[in-house]
């Protein structure tokens, strides 16, 4: 039986985005009373005895149940855009007209939308009022609540560059700064190359210890990378011909350290090196 943590780690991954993986035809994985449609999970994921256990652990006051249920009932993960149905025919159908076929039909998927979207409102809220890391970060994401920020978590299984880009959205730059950092010290090295050319442009011990730390991992933030693209951005194909465009980054120009700074900086890119491969 899955623990809580493993099942929230689950529900996050087994959504895809239908505008990436089309329709097939196969609805194997979905049943009444369960949410339709951008779900890719197994029957024994997310099954009507699962939900009725997390329903009793979210009213006993379990923050991951209560979050768990707001992934499982969030309309922007587990809908096509055709399920939220019409507000229009739902608005006349609570107005009192009567309707029949399609109407009615488009009726009933906008009110099943909208419960969807009330179930997952409901328990984002409660997990968050309770604390947990991930719900308080998806309202951040979803409508610019500091809270996560402001309670000082660190510790959350989410990737360290999104939160940081996350944090910069809401202007907290030294959130940004922060997160950045720790996806560096996992082995990012765009997180590295945006650390020197802005939270850490001041630090040239720092900044040489990311250009170490990239070259430990096989990346060489001095050079040049730049390459040819068409006007949209796309690779440049010969085939197809046209306009050339730039696209890329010149490498990182920084003054040299002193000899025994820049030890110092190789021996801390070493330090967090060693760090990478032992959570490897």
């Amino acid at each position: 039986m899955l623990g809580l943590a493993e099942l929230v780690g689950k529900l996050r991954d087994v959504f895809v985005d239908l505008d990436d993986d089309p329709d097939d035809g196969n609805d194997e994985n979905t049943w009444d009373g369960l949410p339709q449609g951008r779900w890719t999970a197994p029957r024994d994921l997310v099954n009507p005895i699962l939900l009725e256990g997390l329903e009793a652990a979210a009213d006993k006051g379990i923050g991951l149940a209560h979050y768990a249920l707001a992934l499982i009932h969030d309309p922007n993960h587990n809908e096509n855009s055709h399920e939220a149905g019409s507000a229009y025919w739902y608005a006349r159908a609570q107005q009192g007209q009567v309707l029949t076929g399609v109407p009615k039909e488009w009726a009933e998927a906008h009110a099943a939308h909208l419960a969807r979207t009330a179930k997952h409102a409901h328990h984002l809220l409660e997990a968050a009022r309770l604390g947990e890391p991930l719900a308080l970060l998806d309202l951040a994401d979803q409508s610019g609540d500091p809270a996560f920020f402001e309670q000082g978590h660190s510790d959350v299984d989410a990737d360290p560059a999104w939160v940081a880009d996350l944090a910069q959205r809401l202007g907290r730059k030294g959130d940004a700064g922060k997160w950045l950092t720790l996806a560096a010290q996992a082995g990012d090295t765009d997180a590295m190359r945006e650390l020197i050319d802005t939270h850490d442009a001041g630090d040239s011990s720092r900044c040489w210890t990311w250009i170490y730390l990239a070259e430990l991992l096989g990346t060489d933030l001095t050079a040049d990378d730049y390459h040819a693209v068409h006007e949209g951005g796309s690779p440049y194909d010969d085939d197809v011909g046209g306009a050339v465009y730039v696209d890329g980054l010149g490498g990182v120009k920084l003054a040299p350290l002193d000899v025994e700074r820049d030890t110092l900086a190789r021996q801390a890119a070493m330090d967090i090196f060693s760090q990478i491969n032992c959570t490897d």
